[in-house]
């Protein structure tokens, strides 16, 4: 059994590449934001900066899962699908922190006193993190080996739900901040995602013959898009 961050170890150079690679992502959308988006709203930018990198790393992290399907021969660069995902957690943790902090200024009750997630979608951001942790925890060789490929590969199919919960409260926090250039990025990334999970879904079902556990996880995962899609934009 590996042990753990074994993997992380012995590819360190990766791991430190793509570390910088993060920090700089993170540095050019606070300076897009600073300077262009939210002009001199320094905690703002700061708050906005690591949400719209954590949103656009874990998308990418699953926009990698649908090319490596398209082209299986990519699949060996595996572990850069799992770094944007972890990446991704990384911001997100600190992304609630600071917002926590520099916005909320630590009051809990203000932040959830209500507790609809389409008139609060804080609470979206809450049904997803939990989920985003689970995955975060269990990404590593060693708790592949430990839980074994098929409980691992179940829990981690959670991820579905949690890119749900993230897709609408980014696009319901507040819905100006998504019209520039980072937005635009994130959007695009979110649209190629839902649309290339729609075709496997399909793909794959059909094979199946629209039967077993995945097809009923993807059935409940349209069901719940469109059901929020309508109560949050037409209803």
């Amino acid at each position: 059994m590996p042990k753990l961050f074994e993997g992380a170890r012995k590819n360190w150079k990766f791991v430190f590449a793509f570390l910088v690679f993060s920090l700089l992502f993170w540095l050019a959308e606070f300076a897009y934001q600073f300077y262009f988006a939210s002009p001199g709203k320094f905690e703002l930018s700061i708050v906005r900066s690591l949400g719209f990198s954590a949103a656009t790393f874990i998308s990418a992290s699953l926009l990698t899962s649908i090319v490596f399907k398209f082209r299986p021969a990519l699949a060996k660069y595996w572990h850069v699908r799992r770094s944007l995902g972890v990446a991704g957690f990384a911001f997100i943790v600190v992304h609630i922190s600071a917002a926590t902090n520099l916005i909320y200024n630590f009051n809990l009750a203000l932040m959830y006193s209500v507790l609809d997630p389409f008139q609060n979608p804080l609470v979206f951001s809450a049904l997803a993190y939990p989920i985003f942790f689970l995955m975060a925890l269990t990404s590593t060789d060693w708790a592949v080996q430990k839980l074994g490929f098929a409980k691992w590969k179940a829990i981690h199919r959670l991820v579905y739900f949690a890119f749900l919960f993230s897709v609408f409260h980014f696009i319901l926090i507040n819905p100006p901040t998504l019209m520039n250039l980072a937005g635009y990025l994130l959007l695009a990334l979110t649209a190629l995602v839902l649309a290339g999970e729609l075709y496997w879904f399909i793909k794959i079902s059909s094979k199946n013959r629209f039967s077993g556990k995945g097809t009923i996880v993807g059935v409940i995962l349209i069901v719940l898009y469109i059901l929020f899609a309508y109560i949050a934009f037409f209803s």
